[in-house]
């Protein structure tokens, strides 16, 4: 193990090493995000104030006095309007030309980059086109197939950061649009034959670059296990840069001494600042410790002439008001229902949609595609925008009731603070009852299904909507994967297309009379 300790270091301790600087000599600074999603500027947050944004980290970085470098975890090119109007290409720019200062190792721009799930939702062409115009380093120990021109993927590359060896691997997580790349299965015998190769080579540093998640309980790791599994993994990875979840935080996941795990947030509301400090005698890594810096602009200020080509970019017919918001329209249900309110909304919407197109007996619509909760105010192009960011199309396809019954009880979670909570909504023709037995190897048991009010039939099959990718099986649509005679229908109708319609649909003549509201019918009910 190179590392002698870790530390975590908290805001005091962090601001006693900036007074002390002097008294630690090799040092390096990795400054990491992740999920950025295409939220490249200054916006509100819950208490109303401004945060984040590349304008603000350029002024971060402007202030750091150590040497330092830029690596990105994935999902960094789809999510929001200008993003995915560029086909990501706006992303590439603003990181190639972020950190113009002399203390980025490399001038300007990042270092390196791994490839997220919502990266290929452009397709693996357009991917491929796009990186080639990165200046950094693409990495991906399990990407196999995409063509990026005049540029080769690596699985890892060792970097000479300021005279140190500094090894960076790169892991992806697959994703819908992948259609012509593969994601290799990466094992804990891959793993240790990878590290050992690398080791060979005596860098001072090892980072393992992931767009996976080792924190969030709703997203296992796809990486973990086997790096548990890998007896080297402890010794040789020092850090672990993640993401995937949208989760902050840093802790020690494979014990102490072992990698230090940090995961960096999503949508540029902050970054992480993870220090390596070597041995100035021996260039030996000694400790790695790592902080969360929030781009608070009232703290930071906006730097002038990123701001200024961020006004260039952005789209300003999103300033327009639609509608207001009485009162908060959560993302997890929050009350008896189980069902998510936007979700449920949107389910409706699709059904509503679809009608004059073909016969569907319902929709559904998932949880997870509505990206934040939408707080009381007035409801711009921009809050639509960034609610549903992803080009998402509606899909129909075939499904028994059985195979429903089964999903859908999947689908369903009983949280220990009561708060249960389905990963999908259903539309308001469908009415489900539970019950949550915690102490069951299957926790949740369906025990009514009613469909246009009369019992849904296990040996029938269906007509259902949902977007395309659930009865793929892809993420939270695993449960409704259809193997058999799915005759799945796409339709170039996108879920933000299905909310700008509920919006336009609001009784009310204009925006200042139009309400989005919750619906009010319980859909998933828990029983005794």
């Amino acid at each position: 193990m190179r590392l002698g300790h870790y530390a975590v270091v908290g805001t005091l301790a962090w601001a006693l090493l900036l007074c002390a600087g002097q008294l630690f000599a090799e040092k390096l600074a990795v400054y990491h995000m992740s999920d950025i999603h295409g939220y490249y500027f200054l916006r509100t947050g819950k208490g109303g104030l401004p945060h984040g944004g590349f304008a603000v980290l350029e002024n971060v970085l402007q202030k750091e006095k150590e040497p330092f470098v830029l690596l990105d975890s994935g999902d960094f090119s789809s999510g929001n309007k200008e993003a995915n109007a560029s086909d990501g290409r706006y992303s590439i720019e603003l990181m190639n030309n972020t950190g113009k200062t002399p203390k980025n190792i490399l001038g300007q721009g990042y270092a390196a980059l791994t490839i997220g799930n919502h990266d290929s939702d452009f397709g693996a062409q357009t991917l491929g086109q796009m990186l080639g115009g990165f200046n950094g380093q693409v990495l991906s120990v399990n990407v196999d197939g995409l063509q990026i021109p005049g540029k080769t993927i690596l699985p890892y590359k060792i970097f000479d950061f300021n005279g140190k060896k500094v090894a960076i691997i790169g892991f992806s997580m697959d994703g819908p649009g992948m259609s012509g790349m593969q994601l290799k299965k990466v094992t804990s015998a891959d793993w240790e034959k990878l590290l050992k190769e690398i080791a060979a080579q005596q860098p001072q540093a090892v980072i393992l670059m992931a767009h996976d998640s080792i924190a969030d309980p709703r997203k296992p790791s796809q990486v973990l296990e086997a790096l548990a599994a890998a007896p080297t993994a402890k010794a040789e990875i020092d850090v672990f840069l993640g993401g995937h979840a949208h989760l902050q935080h840093a802790q020690h996941k494979l014990g102490t001494p072992g990698p230090l795990f940090v995961e960096s947030g999503s949508m540029l509301e902050g970054v992480s600042r993870v220090e390596l400090d070597f041995d100035d005698k021996t260039g030996e890594l000694k400790q790695v410790s790592s902080q969360y810096i929030a781009l608070n602009p009232a703290k930071w200020g906006e730097n002038k002439a990123v701001r200024a080509r961020l006004d260039q970019i952005e789209d300003k017919s999103l300033t327009k008001v639609f509608a207001s918001v009485p009162q908060t329209l959560y993302k997890y249900p929050q009350g008896p229902d189980a069902a998510p309110d936007v979700a449920k909304k949107l389910a409706d919407q699709m059904k509503k949609w679809l009608e004059p197109q073909e016969r569907v007996d319902f929709a559904m619509f998932q949880l997870p595609g509505v990206r934040r909760d939408l707080n009381p105010g007035s409801l711009t192009g921009r809050d639509l925008a960034e609610l549903l960011p992803y080009t998402e199309y509606v899909s129909t396809f075939n499904i028994t009731g059985k195979k429903f019954k089964q999903a859908a009880q999947e689908s369903l979670k009983c949280a220990e603070d009561g708060k249960n909570y389905s990963l999908f909504a259903y539309s308001d023709n469908v009415y489900i009852e539970y019950k949550c037995r915690p102490n069951k190897k299957h926790p949740v048991k369906i025990t009514k299904i009613l469909l246009n009010g009369k019992k849904m039939s296990g040996r029938k099959t269906y007509r259902a909507a949902a977007i395309a990718h659930i009865p793929d099986g892809y993420f939270e649509g695993a449960p409704f994967k259809i193997t058999k005679n799915p005759q799945k229908k796409v339709y170039k109708k996108t879920s933000g297309e299905l909310l700008f319609d509920i919006v336009e649909q609001l009784p009310g003549r204009n925006a200042a009379e139009k309400q989005l509201i919750a619906p009010k019918d319980v859909r998933i009910k828990q029983i005794p």
